[in-house]
């Protein structure tokens, strides 16, 4: 799953989030629009897939339905969108502690070795 995240969340070198996942492609400039973009696309095809509707329908004045018009998403969505959003920063957090736990391991690892060196006997 962690591997997953990498695939769909990058950072490229010019400061520019790219988020790509389930055919959506977006370049995002701050990191919680990226995170927010990437939550959308999973939600949405997770939805499609259980065909569950994801907007409410709208009407015009007469009551009648608006063809090819997209009204605001239904409450069910918001919180599976919000959910989704979540748990990638929980996940990336947990990356972020894996690297860092990973630098101290290499450093100690090279200190280990460094005092090995300079055995006396």
């Amino acid at each position: 799953m962690l591997q997953a995240i990498d695939e769909c969340f990058r950072i490229v070198q010019s400061p520019v989030y790219i988020v790509t996942r389930h055919g959506g492609y977006k370049r995002c400039l701050s990191r919680s629009a990226a995170i927010n973009n990437l939550a959308h696309y999973m939600v949405t095809k997770v939805f499609y897939r259980l065909a569950i509707e994801t907007n409410h329908p709208m009407y015009d004045t007469e009551g009648r339905p608006i063809i090819h018009s997209i009204g605001e998403h239904t409450h069910q969505y918001l919180l599976a969108h919000d959910r989704t959003a979540r748990r990638i920063r929980l996940i990336l957090a947990k990356k972020r502690k894996q690297k860092e736990w990973e630098r101290k391991h290499e450093a100690l690892v090279d200190q280990y070795a460094e005092l090995m060196k300079s055995k006396p006997f």
